[in-house]
């Protein structure tokens, strides 16, 4: 039985698609053509569909089950960067003790695939109250910037089959909404291709016979579906990440994005990116398949870096953000916490943070790995002003605890019972520019482009230097001119471990480029172990319930 502290818990604010499925039947005449005020309708109906959607991926369920933030927690501790240092209230201990991909398994499946099948309903419900995603298909999108609004707020643009096409701003924000949905399901499906499949590496020859999820679309939700490779999985979120950033391109120009819990082309674009780089095969870099992908990484990466919509972290902000506000220009992807949507100790600063009433603060703390503090942040980057988001090993109260890069947005120093933050509206990050850098890095190490792998690198690590330190600036220029093809990889290995340390990444950037590594001694549970990349236990189990209700499930 877990333990909870005495507290009054703010459930997020969800619409929940299943209590409103009258909303799916339109009781209008259907045809070709539909009246104005049907669009308006359906333009709402989706809108909120869409808001629906996207309120799963913070939807709280339980104190160690809050959506995204909450995976991101279980596999940042099952990989061994994050370490659990107590088990007194008994969340996430299971994480800690490497039965994330069993004990877990069923949370993140029912998560995946509720959003999935709302994602799916709601893609049906546009393709069968009008035609205008089938209009686009068939004729095309637009070409060469012909996309014109008229005087009358309607738009108008040349396709590519040559044709002159008609749209309404209703229609247009309902092709906004399509793309969204897109790149949502993209992503999900991304996520279940990265956490239920063994990596390239370990797959081998046999690579097109190993099954173990299904695939859903609008056009078969309601019939149990056979499970699919994982080439087959991940195709899925390719092909819809790429109608999602065509469609974003050619109209987003157009579209409101009121908020950054709203996926956008380069958002979609980043999560393009990430899962290219983890499906290809380092091994087989001979491979045309795994040179597109990883060219194709880089080429989406680069993208988002060289549209100048966002900034990285600079050096001067490094410890003074918190990351904890969804406004700040290196946030791609987010959640802005108010009052409404707030889910209290059930949240990331509610486990993590030090500074708010917390489980982190009550003494289950979640930490870096001291190995990885002292061997390779310490040991192997004396100039990297990084360290300086973690407590120092012999701090008495909170050792090692991630003081410097997560804190309260209403408490940023002091955690005297008095003072800290008992409100949890610090925002959530799901995605900052940071990490395109490292993908773009890590894909032209694959191709053999390490001029412009390191010129990747060294615009994050360039930000990462301890201020006003004569010595740490000397230490990083004889870093800098060392950077080598010998030393690349490892170093853009680290670079993922300590600039992405407890934003979800830390589990597929060791199974993805990991050596046996040993956990640190900081852990509560098997403190000094080795651990191998390769090992079943970072790949999740499908869990037993799915053979209950899908008969091609054995």
């Amino acid at each position: 039985m877990k333990n909870k502290l005495n507290i009054l818990v703010l459930s997020a604010a969800a619409i929940a698609l299943s209590s409103c499925a009258s909303s799916f039947l339109d009781r209008d005449p259907q045809g070709n053509t539909i009246l104005q005020n049907q669009y308006e309708q359906l333009d709402n109906t989706v809108e909120g569909s869409v808001r629906g959607i996207y309120s799963l991926l913070y939807e709280f369920s339980d104190h160690d089950q809050f959506g995204k933030r909450s995976i991101d927690l279980y596999t940042d501790l099952l990989s061994g960067d994050m370490a659990l240092t107590s088990y007194s209230y008994g969340w996430f201990y299971s994480d800690e003790q490497g039965m994330t991909s069993t004990g877990r398994t069923g949370y993140v499946w029912s998560q995946y695939y509720l959003m999935l099948r709302n994602i799916n309903k709601t893609v049906a419900l546009v393709k069968t109250q009008s035609d205008i995603v089938a209009r686009v298909a068939e004729h095309g999108l637009p070409q060469d910037g012909s996309l014109k609004e008229d005087k009358n707020g309607d738009f108008t643009y040349k396709a590519e089959d040559g044709d002159t096409i008609a749209l309404t701003q209703n229609e247009v924000d309902v092709l906004g909404y399509y793309a969204q949905l897109m790149a949502l399901r993209g992503y999900l499906y991304a996520n279940l291709a990265q956490l239920y499949f063994p990596t390239p590496k370990q797959m081998g020859e046999t690579a097109s016979e190993i099954k173990f999820v299904p695939i859903y679309t609008e056009d078969n939700l309601d019939s149990p579906q056979p499970l699919a490779t994982c080439v087959e999985v991940s195709t899925q979120a390719h092909s819809d990440l790429e109608t999602a950033i065509a469609y974003f391109d050619a109209f987003d120009e157009y579209l409101m994005r009121e908020t950054k819990l709203r996926i956008d082309g380069s958002v979609a674009r980043g999560i393009l990116a990430y899962s290219y780089l983890n499906s290809a095969n380092s091994d087989r870099i001979d491979s045309e398949v795994n040179k597109n992908a990883y060219t194709r990484a880089a080429q989406l990466a680069d993208e988002v870096i060289t549209s100048g919509q966002y900034q990285m972290l600079q050096s001067r902000e490094l410890l003074t953000t918190g990351f904890n506000d969804l406004s700040h220009s290196s946030w791609m992807w987010g959640q802005d916490v108010t009052v409404e949507t707030a889910s209290g100790l059930g949240s990331w600063f509610g486990q993590v943070d030090i500074h708010s009433y917390s489980y982190a603060w009550a003494g289950d703390t979640k930490v870096i790995d001291e190995i990885l503090y002292n061997e390779v942040i310490v040991g192997k980057y004396p100039w990297d002003n990084r360290v300086n988001w973690f407590r120092s090993k012999e701090d008495k109260n909170f050792p090692l605890c991630p003081d410097g890069k997560f804190f309260s947005a209403k408490c940023p120093t002091s955690t005297k019972q008095d003072d800290i933050d008992r409100e949890w509206l610090s925002d959530n990050v799901f995605m900052r520019i940071e990490a395109m850098y490292l993908i773009a890095a890590e894909a032209q190490y694959r191709l053999g482009n390490d001029a412009l792998a390191i010129n990747y690198l060294t615009a994050i690590t360039d930000e990462r230097v301890k201020p006003n330190d004569a010595a740490a600036t000397a230490a990083y220029a004889s870093f800098k001119s060392g950077l080598n093809h010998n030393n690349l990889l490892e170093t853009i290995y680290d670079n993922w471990r300590i600039e992405m340390w407890g934003e979800g990444y830390a589990l597929q950037t060791f199974r993805r480029l990991g050596v046996e590594k040993t956990r640190g001694g900081n852990h509560a549970s098997d403190a000094g172990s080795k651990v191998q990349p390769t090992d079943p236990k970072y790949t999740f189990q499908v869990p037993s319930s799915e053979s209950t209700y899908n008969p091609n499930v054995e």
